[in-house]
């Protein structure tokens, strides 16, 4: 059965590229309603609706609406669904590889507002249902309030190993700044509740970081 075994070779990929395909549709459709109406409101019906799907077709593509709410998480984080975690991804690579504080910082900045322009709004959804009580989401927040503080400690180390940082400031205390200033409620109410743009934001991200964790000015390469 020679013919049979190809033809499934040659199904297999398309099955999976549709698969992948509703998959997003499903995210994207649930990110709206979490957004527009925040997570309690919204059903699965509603996503499945949404979507222009069946609501089994929900639960095959993604799960349940916790698990729903998750991947919309992860997605956002990343700006993907691949599995790819965010420092090993292409402008992450470069803040490692930046020869000064000065251009890591710029990157970093960089990074930190395009996550925080998928994610600021997905972060409140999720805090908001953090405090359902509902066991699961709590842990979800928990998650993600660490996977923060790793970060801004990959950071601080990173920044610290191109130059030294100001005076008092140890690697502690920057992991600190750090943390504090890639929460996405910062950008949140600096751009969507005060009306930043995001490129504002980026720059005095870049501002008072520089001035908080570098001695002086950064120590960056002047241009020839």
């Amino acid at each position: 059965m020679e013919g049979v075994g190809e033809e499934r070779r040659y199904l297999s990929p398309l099955r999976a590229q549709q698969a992948a395909a509703t998959r997003r549709t499903v995210l994207d459709a649930a990110r709206e309603l979490f957004v527009e109406q925040g997570y309690g409101a919204t059903t699965v019906d509603q996503i499945a609706a949404r979507a222009g799907v069946s609501k089994p077709t929900v639960f095959t593509a993604v799960g349940n609406k916790q698990t729903v709410l998750s991947a919309v998480r992860d997605v956002a984080m990343a700006g993907d669904d691949d599995a790819i975690a965010v420092k090993q991804r292409p402008l992450a690579q470069e803040i490692f590889r930046a020869p000064d504080q000065g251009q890591a910082m710029e990157l970093l900045a960089e990074l930190i507002t395009g996550i925080d322009r998928r994610y600021a709004r997905i972060d409140r959804v999720l805090s908001g249902a953090a405090s359902s009580g509902e066991s699961s989401l709590r842990e979800l927040w928990e998650t993600s309030e660490a996977q923060r503080l790793t970060g801004a400690r990959l950071w601080a180390t990173a920044l610290s190993s191109k130059g030294r940082l100001r005076d008092g400031v140890d690697l502690d205390a920057a992991v600190d700044i750090l943390w504090l200033h890639m929460a996405p409620d910062l950008y949140h109410r600096l751009v969507h509740d005060r009306g930043w743009t995001a490129e504002r934001f980026q720059r005095w991200l870049v501002d008072t970081l520089s001035h908080q964790l570098f001695p002086g000015r950064p120590e960056r390469e002047a241009a020839p």
